[in-house]
């Protein structure tokens, strides 16, 4: 909690040329990748929407997903993963959004792995192919943490590959 998942995310973001488009889809703007117009000139920003008090009109992560497979992106950056939006994201990240990004709340690199997974069955994917989904859509996976009082990368795994029930993942890093 806190770690800095959404630093991170701006940061690797602040690399990404002017010359890509991207949809950034987040349940509260936080990451303000279009206010930067000269690094980012071609950024579009997705925002979900509570039901109004009469319980209509919610736009959820889910559907801004769904629509940001159609906006022609170059990368698709997604604030927080947290549930059945799993699908549509690793949807995305699989199907030539090279580059995309999310954040996720796990204790480790390997947790990151294991948590997309429960969401991915709580959607109702059985686990080898979930599996597949997800060695197919990630190449990495980087884990901000607290050190001694010191927000760090803790670990960097590399997705490697899915037989049947196991990801193949190397740890490329850790401090």
């Amino acid at each position: 909690m806190n770690a800095g998942k959404t630093t991170l995310l701006r940061a690797l973001a602040a690399e990404i040329g002017p010359e890509e488009r991207l949809v950034t889809v987040e349940s509260a703007l936080e990451l303000g990748l279009k206010a930067d117009v000269k690094r980012h000139p071609n950024c579009v920003e997705l925002e979900t929407r509570p039901p109004n008090s009469e319980g209509h009109g919610e736009i959820t992560l889910q559907q801004l997903l769904r629509r940001s497979l159609r906006m022609n992106a170059t990368r698709v950056i997604v604030g927080e993963v947290r549930g059945a939006e799993v699908l549509p994201m690793l949807l995305a990240m699989s199907q030539g959004n090279d580059g995309s990004m999310c954040s996720i709340h796990a204790d480790s690199s390997k947790g990151a792995i294991v948590r997309l997974g429960m969401y991915t069955a709580e959607a109702g994917l059985d686990e080898q192919t979930s599996n597949k989904w997800i060695a197919n859509a990630l190449d990495l996976i980087i884990h901000v943490g607290w050190v001694d009082g010191v927000r760090r990368v803790t670990s960097i795994r590399e997705v490697l590959d899915a037989e049947d029930r196991q990801i193949a993942t190397n740890e490329v890093y850790r401090p």
